[in-house]
């Protein structure tokens, strides 16, 4: 098997599989665990059947995973086969070569979970479903949003170059917000909570000397809390929706959470759908 081009040779079978099995194209996934979110997303944009792909052989002839293997087949892409990304960092770094042209849709926020925890939509389907409650998302998602803006240039900035990411890096980021905040902790909209978080990223940014990356059009404070690490943010929302919901009968990640699919209504996912519209199109 030694000169196989892996690559090539399984592009060019999707490609021709989409044809063949009759299907709208045949997309390339990080995971399997994204497919949900890619299908409701799709569907509002062409409705039909899709093939799903998981995982596919690397250059070795191994099955493998994730974003970095869907990206080595970015030269066999076309509207028939092409991949659907988390967008990770790469947008705030200022990288543009991933884009609906090259066939390639990308999520606008740090990955699918992030759009499930949208400020406005998962407030005003919190107080649809658990009306009882005096705690506003919107609100305690904003203030948050608000403090993780600049340790997020920061993190933009020493991520740039391997000696300051030693410093300032994802983990060091993540260490900075408790994922599992007391009840009492979340009265008037969190207040407790993010003043500790504020204080913890004080504390852990306050002796960094380098100046924080400069702003690229995308990030601002209001959406910041969209470009932190999904499962992060999805985990945090998720024990708070939890506590918030104890005791009501309510499932929070059944009957909320997890239900906060949607395609419009905010910049990230109208980018999004405006991309699998271009690849249409292309």
């Amino acid at each position: 098997m030694e000169g196989i081009n892996w690559i090539e040779k399984q592009a060019k079978f999707y490609r021709n599989l989409a044809l063949t099995g009759r299907y709208q194209a045949v997309i390339h996934l990080e995971d399997e665990e994204d497919e949900t979110f890619w299908d409701y997303q799709l569907q509002t944009i062409k409705p039909g059947r899709y093939r799903y792909l998981y995982f596919s052989k690397s250059d070795d002839g191994k099955d493998t995973r994730g974003c970095e293997q869907c990206l080595k087949f970015r030269p066999y892409l076309t509207a028939r086969f092409f991949i659907c990304i988390d967008s990770d960092l790469r947008l705030l770094r200022g990288e543009t070569e991933f884009s609906a042209k090259n066939f390639i849709a990308q999520t606008y926020a740090y990955s699918w979970e992030n759009h499930l925890c949208e400020a406005s939509h998962l407030n005003e389907r919190m107080k649809l479903i658990q009306p009882e409650t005096d705690f506003d998302m919107q609100a305690f998602l904003t203030s948050f949003s608000r403090i993780v803006y600049k340790p997020l240039l920061y993190l933009i900035r020493y991520g740039a170059d391997s000696r300051l990411n030693q410093l300032w890096n994802v983990s060091k980021f993540n260490a900075c917000i408790p994922l599992q905040p007391k009840r009492a902790d979340l009265a008037d909209n969190g207040k407790a909570y993010l003043k500790t978080v504020q204080s913890l990223f004080e504390a852990a940014t306050g002796g960094l000397t380098e100046e924080p990356a400069n702003p690229n059009g995308i990030l601002i404070p209001e959406n910041a809390y969209l470009h932190i690490q999904g499962h992060q943010l999805y985990k945090l929302i998720l024990h708070i929706g939890t506590l918030l919901c104890k005791g009501t009968g309510i499932a929070f990640r059944t009957d909320i959470l997890d239900k906060g699919l949607h395609t419009t209504g905010y910049d990230e996912i109208e980018m999004l759908q405006n991309d699998l519209k271009a690849i249409w199109d292309n």
